[in-house]
């Protein structure tokens, strides 16, 4: 079986760990071998069937057809294809993700896309804490692939961030890009406090300049050069810097040797 299209039998009662639920999961798989497959709910392990419609889909893709924000670790650890859902998702969406599109049509919980190494997530609604960040307990956040949303953000995202790029259309909470380490996070609407704690590399983008700590240095303007060429493979990223050759730039958590950069284009 190549593709599959899973519809919600009735509305859940209990938390959905869906890790197991991914287009590379399921290649090779017949109908019924899909079915079988077990899935933690609640308390304990139920067959997929039991919850949900599973039909053939398009070659390389999985669609969930109504989303549900008891829906968690969808697209976790995705090495390839589409996953498209069709409404809001839980927690731990595309976390260990190195590769493959995962579209969310609505909101998330908290720790989307955390860990991602590769791969693109678009999310159409509000993503929760920690998005791109690290795991708990663990040092490492995004590494790699791209994540955008069009709404807000919850706190500290793009926690320890180590590379990739996260774009927020919306604001973003407080903690933004605490301890983050490389990457590039483009945020079109307003940050909250506390940004850029213990930063130590890595880029943030912004419409105006934010609260920072006071281990941030204002440098002045400087030119765009290397966004700029970043710019023409990452439309993302060339969508929000429009035609802006210059920027003021503002380098920190200087207190802790870091030199982590906020720019806001001119």
């Amino acid at each position: 079986m190549s593709g599959a299209v899973l519809k919600p039998r009735a509305a859940l009662e209990a938390r959905v760990d869906l890790s197991s639920v991914t287009p590379g999961t399921f290649a090779g798989l017949s109908l019924r071998e899909i079915e079988q497959m077990m899935l933690p709910c609640g308390g304990r392990a139920v067959p997929l069937a039991e919850l949900f419609f599973v039909e053939r889909g398009p070659e390389g893709s999985l669609v969930i057809e109504i989303g549900d924000p008891r829906l968690d670790h969808v697209g976790a650890k995705m090495d390839g294809g589409e996953l498209l859902v069709d409404g809001p998702v839980g927690a731990w969406a595309g976390h260990g993700m190195s590769g493959g599109t995962l579209r969310i049509a609505g909101g998330t919980g908290d720790f989307l896309g955390a860990e991602l190494s590769g791969g693109r997530i678009k999310v159409a609604g509000r993503a929760g804490a920690r998005l791109g960040a690290a795991s708990s307990g663990s040092r490492r956040g995004m590494s790699g692939g791209v994540i955008r949303i069009t709404g807000s953000a919850g706190p500290r995202a793009a926690e320890r961030q180590r590379g990739g790029l996260i774009v927020i259309e919306g604001d973003a909470g407080e903690g933004l890009a605490t301890e983050m380490i490389a990457g590039t996070v483009c945020v079109l609407g307003a940050i909250g406090p506390l940004m850029g704690r213990g930063m130590k590399r890595g880029t943030v983008l912004t419409r105006t300049v934010p609260e920072l700590p006071a281990g941030f240095v204002d440098t002045g303007t400087q030119e765009l050069i290397a966004l700029q060429l970043m710019a023409r493979r990452v439309p993302d990223l060339s969508g929000f810097l429009d035609k802006a050759t210059r920027a003021r730039r503002l380098v920190g958590d200087v207190l802790l040797g870091g030199q982590g950069e906020v720019l806001v284009p001119e």
